[in-house]
């Protein structure tokens, strides 16, 4: 199974590819403070579905705090995903479950869901100094299961899918097969609002 990317595509001025992969479709106005997005992949699922209308706000990649859904360029594409490490933060993986700063984030489950012709398990995640929890999705068990702890550097962001079995996310290192790899600071276009979501 491909890893969905996330990747955003360009409404009005033709596919940028990767569609098959996890993207998101993408319209710019102009000089306008955001860009309006379809999403064409299940990698943020349940929070983003196929066919979703979202916004993107411009945003400076120094107001980005976890759990904001961020939106960033991977080379020529654009991609989304959630920020749940910020520089200096220690982040892990175990048996599935996102551990920040030495410590498992909660989980609570939420019963499950069918998405691609698989049944996942729903769960509530809370990073800590959020207001409100985000559904996450697991599939059971896979390679992003399991990551060694690593230290976010200075002008970096970690990110993931929210549905972490099916996510190119910073699990994975930046290539042609590969993830997103650490987000660079300089990459960022800005964020996805709950208040942004289906804007048709």
């Amino acid at each position: 199974m491909k890893l969905g990317t996330g990747v955003l595509l360009a409404f009005g001025a033709g596919m940028l590819g990767l569609a098959g992969y996890g993207a998101v479709t993408l319209i710019q106005h102009g000089g306008m403070p955001f860009q309006r997005l379809r999403v064409a992949s299940e990698s943020m699922a349940p929070t983003l579905r196929p066919e979703t209308t979202i916004m993107a706000r411009k945003t400076p990649a120094e107001a980005l705090r976890r759990g904001d859904v961020a939106v960033f360029a991977v080379g020529d594409s654009k991609w989304v995903m959630r920020v749940v490490g910020l520089p200096g933060d220690r982040i892990a993986m175990r048996d599935g479950r996102l551990v920040l700063n030495g410590k498992a984030v909660p989980q609570t489950d939420q019963g499950v869901m069918t998405i691609e012709g698989t049944q996942a398990r729903v769960l509530a995640e809370q990073l800590p100094g959020t207001r409100a929890a985000y559904r996450v999705l697991d599939s059971g068990v896979t390679r992003g299961d399991e990551m060694d702890e690593i230290t976010v550097p200075a002008g970096r962001f970690f990110v993931l899918g929210d549905n972490r079995d099916n996510a190119a996310d910073s699990r994975f290192p930046a290539g042609p097969t590969g993830g997103s790899g650490m987000v660079a600071f300089a990459d960022i276009y800005g964020i996805v609002r709950p208040e942004d979501l289906n804007k048709d």
